[in-house]
């Protein structure tokens, strides 16, 4: 057994296990020292002069108005008034990836640029575009089927689907229809069937988190569901600006409709 003499002068003795508990803490320590922590302010996290946001940047800063600011580099989002920060949070940006099918192409990316909250909504329901089918379609190599109205759709098994008022169903061999249930997609048979927009089944619940802020062109500040929890901080979204639920019910509740957004 060896001794060390504390801060205060004392002999304190230590066993193996001791040394080896110091020795943990004194390299964690030395980690945390060389842990960057967020940047509190987006005046902390600018791109270099020139770079691809720099102009949205500096006129963020220069703004004295409530705001919001996004920096797609740091992943980070801050809420703004005057020089002061209001709310500071980690956040998920577009993966900035391009998608081809069947000759249409589409950019998961978030845009730099500056917008304004047009809209804020609790409880949202999402509507997923028709790539949100279409990459369904290409990992699991399914063909494609866009429902109409008036139109039977015939299974395997001798039953069909079709579409009735503002539900998309599967009629059994006695006629009884069963509506599907909403978020959950069609697929039977090899093939994907896409559900009009204007139907029950085009709708998901719950996949937006508790609130949004619409942006304007699709882009939208949004939570997160139970399958993406773990996305915070990444390049992970189809565009939209990610945030943890927590995090976005503070926003949410200091954000008024028209407020600034730069994006840089």
């Amino acid at each position: 057994m060896s001794a060390v003499r504390s801060m205060d002068g004392r002999h304190v003795s230590y066993g193996a296990l001791g040394f080896v508990a110091a020795a943990v803490f004194a390299g964690c320590a030395a980690l945390e020292g060389l842990v960057k922590s967020p940047p509190p302010h987006p005046a902390e996290a600018g791109p270099e002069v020139g770079a691809p946001g720099y102009a949205i940047w500096r006129a963020a800063l220069a703004s004295d108005d409530p705001r919001i600011v996004v920096s797609l580099k740091a992943r980070r989002l801050w809420l703004l008034e005057g020089s002061d920060t209001v709310l500071s949070a980690p956040i998920a940006i577009g993966r900035n990836e391009t998608f081809t099918f069947q000759g249409r192409t589409f950019r998961f990316h978030t845009p730099r640029g500056r917008r304004k909250v047009l809209k804020k909504e609790e409880n949202p329901v999402w509507v997923p575009p028709d790539w949100h089918y279409l990459e369904k379609a290409a990992y699991r190599k399914l063909e494609v089927v866009r429902l109409e109205r008036g139109k039977r759709y015939m299974l395997g098994d001798s039953t069909y689907i079709e579409i009735r008022g503002e539900d998309v169903g599967r009629v059994n061999r006695f006629g009884n229809f069963w509506p599907f249930t909403p978020g959950k997609e069609i697929i039977f048979d090899g093939k994907i069937f896409i559900p009009p927009l204007d139907t029950r089944q085009r709708k998901i619940p719950d996949a937006l988190g508790p609130y949004k802020l619409d942006l304007g062109d699709g882009y939208l500040i949004h939570g997160t569901h139970r399958y993406n929890r773990d996305s915070i901080g990444r390049a992970a979204s189809h565009g939209c600006i990610r945030m943890r639920n927590e995090d976005l019910a503070r926003l949410y509740a200091k954000v008024k409709v028209g407020t600034p957004v730069y994006i840089y």
